[in-house]
């Protein structure tokens, strides 16, 4: 709601302030995010090497367990169970388990926890963070200004994709608000919707030739059905494709087909109007 207030104030005042959001209410970032700022400075070695002295160990676990005020929810957030981990190359049965799990197996304060899989895996730790409301997620759905992106890198059932345990908005966002959101509760107007997804992101991003469907535009379709459609992907079982998604084309060539993808591959890396144009 505050995000909003802020959002709105700046536009009021002839700043053209947008910003994007999606449908959940965990959060997932890196687990070194969980640290101080000054932890951090100087890149990942420079972090690394301070968890490695003793002194400035203690000194970080006395910082995040006394808690100030000031600091972000996420920092806090970090020693509560609703912390998981989604990403560790050196272990991968620890993923699903959250800090307090971990601490338990280790026998590990939870701070030292943090520290210890941050040594291992060169800080290469993916963790989701249950911290948000679901009433605040919903009005900023509803707010005009907002637009849906899943936040989420690319990723597959299968392959080395396959191997960890992610966010479920990897699979889940746009299926999760047509049909959670839009049909079951109503938060959100099937049009408005579909604009949020398609048309507003495509010009906010410069992208004038994607978003709507026109004589010259790009045919970037999605076929589904409204009553069918729904995401499947869960926190514990996150690898798991939308329901009720017929059809994707992509430049007018089928790329998805009944839940199967198809041998086509006419995607680009697209780039804003400007910047095809030669301007700074």
């Amino acid at each position: 709601e505050q995000s909003c207030e802020i959002v709105e104030r700046a536009r009021e005042e002839g700043v053209e302030v947008t910003c994007d959001f999606y449908p959940y209410t965990a959060g997932s970032t890196g687990l070194r995010a969980t640290l101080p700022d000054w932890a951090r400075e100087g890149g990942v070695d420079e972090m690394l090497e301070r968890l490695r002295d003793p002194d400035t160990r203690e000194k970080i676990r006395q910082q995040i367990e006394a808690g100030p005020p000031d600091w972000e929810n996420l920092i806090r957030e970090a020693l509560y169970e609703g912390t998981v981990i989604t990403d560790f190359a050196p272990d991968r049965n620890l993923q699903g388990k959250s800090i307090s799990d971990i601490s338990k197996i280790w026998g590990k304060s939870p701070a030292d926890t943090v520290f210890d899989l941050l040594l291992k895996a060169e800080s290469r730790v993916g963790i989701v963070i249950h911290s948000m409301d679901e009433g605040d997620v919903e009005r900023v759905m509803a707010y005009p200004a907002t637009c849906v992106g899943s936040d989420s890198s690319s990723l597959a059932p299968y392959g080395p994709l396959s191997q960890t345990r992610p966010h479920p908005r990897a699979y889940g966002t746009f299926a999760r608000i047509l049909g959670h959101y839009v049909r079951e509760k109503g938060v959100l107007a099937l049009q408005e919707a579909i604009r949020k997804m398609t048309s507003m992101p495509a010009q906010k991003l410069g992208l004038v030739d994607r978003g709507i469907l026109r004589t010259g535009f790009a045919a970037d379709i999605v076929v589904f059905d409204p009553q069918r459609i729904r995401d499947l992907a869960t926190y514990s079982e996150p690898h798991q494709y939308a329901e009720g998604v017929e059809y994707v084309i992509l430049k007018g060539e089928i790329v998805h087909e009944k839940g199967e993808r198809t041998e086509a591959r006419p995607g680009k890396v697209l780039k804003r109007e400007s910047q095809r144009k030669g301007a700074t």
